[in-house]
């Protein structure tokens, strides 16, 4: 079994920054590994839905996610500050929510903290939000910073 570690749900927003503290105090208090986790909001489906005319190649949309990954890890460490890094950048694919789901599966060990949205009622309503899924459903710690 591996060390049990503390992993934030990263994307940009100032919810994800919130996380982003609340996690990095979980590892110092627990002296536990921060690693961060980042999902690239990509399938096929949903891009043929919202863009049909603007299908990307499999290596463009990678080379889009290694970008928006990168920014998204640099800019987390920056506010992260001085002696701390992630100790791994996790990088997926596909719908956010199912992703997220399938790494704690495969992770059993890891504390996930993510930061709540705030959709409107009626989207979440409608299509729920990620971190109503993943506290649902997901196996494992989860800490949802608001």
């Amino acid at each position: 079994m591996s060390k049990p570690f503390v992993v934030v749900a990263l994307d940009g927003s100032e919810n994800a920054q919130r996380a982003l503290s609340a996690a990095r105090d979980l590892a110092k208090a627990t002296g536990r590994d921060l690693h961060g986790l980042y999902v690239y909001p990509w399938t096929r489906e949903t891009s043929m839905i919202f863009t049909p005319a603007l299908q990307a190649s499999d290596t463009e949309v990678k080379r889009q996610r290694d970008t928006n990954a990168q920014a998204v890890f640099t800019e987390a460490e920056t506010f992260l500050g001085q002696g701390w890094r992630f100790a791994q950048r996790h990088i997926l694919l596909g719908d956010p929510a199912e992703e997220i789901l399938a790494f704690m599966e495969a992770n059993p060990e890891a504390h996930l903290v993510l930061g709540r949205r705030g959709l409107s009622k009626i989207k979440a309503m409608l299509i729920g939000s990620v971190s109503d899924k993943v506290t649902r459903y997901a196996k494992g710690l989860v800490t949802v910073v608001g």
